[in-house]
């Protein structure tokens, strides 16, 4: 079974074979050295209510939409080591 990871720059996925919160690595698409965030990890970001994001919500890479759901308390440490 394959994970799948998305760059928190451009939105890329890249599969792997293995499971983990995140990888760092150069994206092929946008050649920015990045965390790919694990798909499943990056939707718990969706957690976090419409009228509590910010309003450059759609413009924040994966890693920022995910530091905004863990500081308002909607993603814990323990949902990302899931």
């Amino acid at each position: 079974m394959s994970e799948r990871y998305v760059c928190a720059e451009c939105g890329a996925v890249t599969e792997r074979t293995y499971a983990v919160p995140t990888l760092v690595r150069t994206c092929e698409e946008c050649g920015a050295w990045s965390h790919f965030i694990r798909e499943a990890l990056l939707a718990l970001a969706d957690r976090v209510p419409e009228d509590e994001r910010p309003e450059d919500w759609d413009e924040l890479s994966g890693d920022e939409k995910m530091r905004v759901a863990m500081r308002e308390g909607h993603v814990s440490l323990a949902d990302l080591r899931a």
